[in-house]
């Protein structure tokens, strides 16, 4: 089976202005995947999320060592985030981050959920959100996390993001693009989730996934 993956964001609108938050990443070597969506003030966003992604690509590597790993990376990302607190001049800020993240091993998707993401796959056509009852959490440095093993079907389709990505219009738009094309390419379909959100100024992350 080989992967298809389409990654892309969309920036919040902040005072009349464009600023990156959640960020969707992508590891360059490795079938690892996540969507990050910090909770600080606006002036931290990006800080926060690049501390959290950098921990995971650190901790995961390769990603080989399964669920097991990708539970532990998750810690380390919530350690990284108390350590960013300390030394920070207002120590009293509340830095968290919301996460979803997927690590492939072989022919198993494991996955790891906190409050505020989702994860959708779409499997002969029928689309199902997994792991919907996640603790309503602030973030990952507050536990609640859910994780899941699920077995890769040749033709999947998965879509993990943040909450916003998942509004009417942007369903809308993806499925419009599956209705006329099933095997669209990920990265339309990617697209096709993010305009609208662009278009208002909803920050979102998002990756899109096929199993070819």
């Amino acid at each position: 089976m080989g992967l298809e993956v389409a990654v892309g964001s969309s920036p919040s609108a902040v005072r009349a202005a464009s600023l990156a938050k959640d960020i969707a990443w992508a590891s360059p070597k490795h079938p690892v995947f996540a969507v990050i969506s910090p909770v600080a003030p606006a002036r931290l966003w990006s800080q926060v999320a690049e501390t959290v992604r950098v921990t995971l690509e650190e901790s995961l590597g390769d990603g080989q060592k399964g669920l097991t790993a990708l539970e532990r990376a998750v810690g380390a990302g919530a350690a990284a985030l108390g350590r960013l607190r300390s030394v920070l001049i207002e120590p009293h800020l509340a830095l968290d981050a919301q996460l979803v993240a997927m690590v492939i091993v072989g022919d198993q998707a494991h996955i790891a959920i906190s409050a505020g993401m989702r994860v959708y796959r779409a499997r002969n056509g029928e689309p199902q959100r997994l792991l919907n009852h996640a603790h309503r959490t602030p973030g990952i440095t507050h536990g609640g996390m859910l994780v899941t093993t699920e077995r890769l079907s040749r033709g999947d389709l998965f879509v993990l993001g943040s909450r916003d990505g998942f509004g009417m219009r942007s369903i809308g738009a993806m499925a419009a693009v599956l209705a006329q094309s099933p095997g669209a390419p990920a990265r339309d379909l990617c697209d096709a989730v993010l305009k609208p959100c662009r278009a208002s100024g909803l920050s979102t992350g998002m990756v899109v996934l096929r199993v070819r």
